[in-house]
């Protein structure tokens, strides 16, 4: 019954290739999925892939002369280290065929023609693990994609907790987070009182207890820049909320969005995929797996 769902998901929310269609079909007749990591691609995951196993060990080997907070956050991170290695597996069996890029900015972009997602990351694999907890976020519906002038953004779904995971994911991985700020002109003139401009607006992070939406909605380019993530829901979302709190939280900064799937004259009551299933059939510019 998944596959028959992931195919209905193919045949609705995106367009395929008639080589590429039949390959997905062909594997489905089989009742499993390929891998679909890119092959050039595929060394990069399969690394990180060994990179996470060995630094479960090391954290297990620590967590047994840890104790008070270094044991719980300990904890706390290989929680979510084993956690991607289940992630990791739901992306490789995945339809959608997936890309890794070096790039100065971070950020994981779906494209509906052909079905390829491409992850950009920094060239660290705390950033790649970031990124790919995006794409676990799509993959399961979290979050969904809506065409935009040609090319596709996160949609109305895409909340300031999908990036909390992320950045815990991160931190899981790393050990330690490292961020860029936006600062207050208040804050900016008490810390060129008190401190170094060096450090003005950077933050570490040491503790996973620590990373708060609180200090996630300040993630910033520089101390200079708005948060990057001022303008996306504050509330927790995904495609089986309610019309009603996806219209809500997000009508404040993001009505042109709204307005260009036309969710204004959704029905409240009804779940926000409810909405998808029967738009994507008539306009299909929302990308989303259900």
């Amino acid at each position: 019954m998944n596959y028959i769902r992931e195919l209905k998901g193919i045949l609705t929310s995106t367009h395929y290739s008639v080589q590429r269609m039949q390959q997905k079909l062909d594997h489905l007749a089989h009742n499993s999925l390929p891998s679909d990591i890119h092959p050039n691609s595929k060394n990069t995951f399969n690394i990180l892939k060994r990179k996470v196993a060995y630094k479960i060990k090391q954290l297990e080997s620590k967590l047994q002369t840890a104790s008070g907070g270094d044991k719980k956050d300990l904890e706390a991170r290989l929680k979510e280290l084993k956690s991607v290695q289940k992630e990791f597996k739901k992306i490789e069996q995945s339809a959608t065929m997936y890309s890794f890029v070096q790039s100065t900015e971070p950020y994981f972009d779906y494209n509906a023609i052909g079905d390829t997602g491409t992850v950009f990351y920094d060239g660290t694999l705390g950033s790649l693990i970031n990124e790919l907890k995006h794409v676990f976020q799509f993959e399961t519906g979290q979050l969904e994609f809506i065409g935009v002038g040609g090319t596709s953004m996160p949609g109305l779904t895409y909340d300031i907790f999908d990036e909390l995971e992320t950045y815990k994911r991160q931190y899981a991985f790393d050990g330690l987070l490292k961020l860029n700020i936006s600062l207050s002109e208040s804050d900016v003139m008490g810390l060129m009182m008190s401190t170094n401009t060096k450090d003005m607006g950077r933050i570490e992070i040491k503790k996973m207890k620590d990373i708060k939406v609180a200090i996630i909605a300040k993630v910033a380019d520089s101390f200079l820049k708005d948060g990057l993530y001022e303008r996306i829901s504050k509330k927790k979302l995904d495609i089986s909320s309610s019309a009603k709190d996806v219209f809500n939280a997000n009508k404040q900064n993001r009505f042109d969005r709204i307005l260009n799937i036309s969710l204004g004259s959704a029905d409240k009551k009804k779940s926000y995929i409810e909405y998808i299933k029967v738009f994507i059939k008539e306009k299909p510019i929302i990308y989303a797996k259900y």
